[in-house]
């Protein structure tokens, strides 16, 4: 080497000398921050042989976080990339433990200097390469016999280096790479020159010392209880470091990227305080919800009611909650609808009565012929026939109808469905808990030979069901307008279930669309039913389903965010801001432990944090568990079923929620 090159080393070395002998800086240095600072620091990593970039920038990245990561190591620091006083002393002492070495015997450092002058790639042979070879076997990258030749095993050497150290991983050996060795291999010797150089560790309160297996005392005690705290320690608190305590220490480095040897030291310690105080900072979760009052699939009824009373027509308030749908007219006069009636589960029996003369039609087998003969009974006005289920029979029994030969009621046995039919100006009554109920159209019974009963089934024309549905399901008091759009709805929803195929085709509940029968008709619907007869929704020439709900708290789902299957064009999630009602409005919450949470999902450890990580139509879709021993993302279903599981009773009044953290 010439001399100009010694004098530049000579100048560099003193430069060094000055930095590390000035005050240290008040500023915390830290990832993701931008300012001069951070390049005085990235030239000074350089120069201390942690390596960080050939062109020193104002940005503290990930190589930048690295370099002060490896500082800490060597330094028995805490390895956080942070650029604090601890750290900035330690650079400091490395700097200038370099500049004196430096200084003292310039000429011996320079004859150590690599004399790789080239660019080595793979392929290549020769005394610079052997050197190279050995270089990255002092660091820990080559572990055969240098030979001199750059083969595949040197190239996977050199290509290791560069991950690690931030470089482009190309297994050449450019003036970067180069460049890099030779700031490790300083470092390294420096370091392994004047080990006494090291800071003096300072333990946390309570402890003073390594701990390792076979220690005793109050500081194996108090490291139990924390790692207890946090999940990892779930045996006995005894002061004893023994197999259950290592193996928990061992599984802390493990997760938290420590150095696993079982040993807790300084880092340990730290790192399990840290992770303590974390725990103990978390107090639970709080969850607010907007309740929805349904699905949330097509049409709320209180949107409905809002358009409505903002000026909106049936026909665009149907438009709006039903995507790319059409209204048509459909011919109805002769489509009659069957119903199954919710029956009165404190009675075995079926009552009915009527208040005019009715009839009952029922079945029996000619003992002669064995042919099925149909059979019907005259029932007086005012008068009550009984049905009851009897091994896949019915049993009837009109309290009216007297036998001659017992001048008792009369009771005769059906073999299978009976039919009770009105006469022409006669209305029927299900009697439900001791109050008739009146229906149009007529009833048939089923022998239900699997839950030993009766089915109970309503037959009616599908406009006059309409009059028992829409004042069930939508207040008459209303707009006319959501109440038209309702009548639509309640239409094509019923139209599209008929089937001959089915002795029932819709239940007169929520699980279909409620419907009372004529104990709640009113004059204004019944105009209203009148007015839009025939009228039905379409998606394609086709009648659409459409499926309703009271609200959805403020904003629609597709149907297969509800229920799943395929897709349907025609039932999109969207914005419904016309919902004014208490269920599209934040009503319901409730606060869940930490403890609760972590009982529910024990392999992340102690719970620190749950968030929303994706969301569709403003509802959860997964959340991120996050705990002292793991993260895992769970749907939200699963999440509401583990806590109410967890905890024992109902929580969530509805999947629409948020939730947050509570310190």
């Amino acid at each position: 080497m010439n001399n100009k090159k010694v004098i530049s080393v000579l100048l560099s070395s003193t430069l060094v000398l000055s930095l590390a002998n000035s005050a240290y800086a008040a500023t915390i240095l830290k990832y993701g921050m931008r300012s001069p600072e951070v390049r005085h620091l990235q030239q000074n990593l350089n120069k201390a042989g942690y390596f960080v970039t050939a062109n020193p920038t104002d940005y503290f990245g990930p190589a930048t976080k690295n370099a002060v990561m490896r500082l800490q190591k060597d330094y028995n620091l805490v390895p956080d990339g942070i650029y604090g006083p601890l750290t900035e002393k330690a650079l400091m002492d490395k700097l200038n433990a370099i500049s004196k070495a430096t200084t003292q015997t310039s000429n011996t450092s320079l004859q150590t200097q690599s004399t790789v002058t080239r660019t080595l790639k793979y392929g290549m042979q020769g005394n610079d390469v052997k050197e190279l070879q050995n270089a990255l076997a002092k660091l820990g990258y080559f572990n055969t016999t240098p030979t001199g030749y750059f083969g595949s095993i040197t190239r996977d050497a050199v290509i290791k280096f560069q991950k690690a150290n931030n470089l482009t991983p190309d297994g050449i050996v450019g003036p970067l790479t180069q460049k890099a060795i030779q700031g490790l291999l300083a470092g390294k010797d420096q370091q392994a020159s004047q080990p006494t150089d090291s800071p003096k560790i300072q333990y946390p309160s309570g402890f003073s010392r390594n701990m390792k297996k076979g220690d005793t005392g109050d500081d194996v005690k108090l490291l139990q209880t924390l790692l207890k705290e946090i999940g990892y320690y779930t045996k006995d608190i005894t002061g004893t470091y023994d197999d259950n305590t290592l193996n928990a220490v061992m599984d802390f480095q493990k997760y938290y990227s420590l150095a696993v040897d079982g040993i807790a030291g300084i880092n340990t310690i730290t790192k399990v305080i840290e992770i303590n105080n974390q725990v103990k900072a978390v107090k639970g979760f709080y969850v607010q919800g907007k309740g929805g009052y349904g699905h949330g699939v097509g049409m709320t009824q209180f949107g409905a009611k809002g358009m409505a009373e903002q000026e909106y027509k049936y026909d665009e308030i149907i438009k709006y909650y039903y995507t790319g749908v059409n209204i048509e007219k459909r011919n109805t006069d002769n489509v009659n609808i069957k119903v199954k009636i919710s029956l009165d589960l404190g009675s075995p029996d079926i009552n009915i009565t009527s208040d005019q003369p009715y009839s009952v039609v029922y079945k029996t087998k000619d003992n002669v012929t064995e042919q099925i003969v149909e059979n019907q009974i005259a029932c007086p006005a005012q008068s009550t026939t009984s049905f009851k289920y009897m091994d896949g029979n019915i049993v009837i029994t009109n309290d009216k109808v007297i036998d001659d030969s017992t001048q008792l009621p009369q009771t005769i046995v059906s073999i299978d469905a009976v039919r009770v039919i009105p006469s022409d100006t006669g209305v029927l009554s299900y009697i439900n808990k001791g109050n008739p109920l009146p229906y149009a159209g007529e009833f048939k019974i089923y022998p239900n030979n699997s839950s030993k009963n009766l089915d109970l089934i309503n037959i009616l024309p599908l406009e006059e069901y309409l009059r028992g549905v829409v004042p069930a399901e939508m207040p008459s008091s209303w707009h006319e307008e959501a109440l038209k759009a309702q009548t639509l709805a309640a239409r094509t929803y019923a139209l599209i279930r008929i089937s001959d195929k089915k002795i029932f085709d819709v239940y007169d509940s929520t699980l279909s669309q409620v419907y009372k029968g004529l104990s709640v008709v009113n004059d204004k619907v019944d105009n209203l039913i009148k007015a839009t007869k025939g009228e039905v929704v379409t998606y394609n020439g086709g009648l659409a389903d459409t499926v309703y709900s009271a609200s959805a708290g403020g904003y629609t789902v597709d149907s297969t965010f509800a229920w799943g299957g395929s897709d349907v064009p025609y039932l999109k999630g969207k914005p419904d801001p016309y919902d004014n009602s208490k269920y599209a409005t934040y009503w319901w919450n409730v606060n869940i432990t930490r403890d609760q949470i972590s009982s529910a999902y024990p392999q992340v450890g102690v719970v620190l944090n749950v968030e929303i990580t994706n969301k569709m139509f403003d509802r959860p879709v997964e959340l991120k568990i996050t705990g002292t021993k793991g993260t895992i993302v769970v749907k939200n279903k699963d999440f509401r079923d583990a806590i109410e599981k967890a905890v024992g009773k109902k929580l969530f009044i509805s999947e629409y929620y948020t939730i947050s953290l509570q310190k």
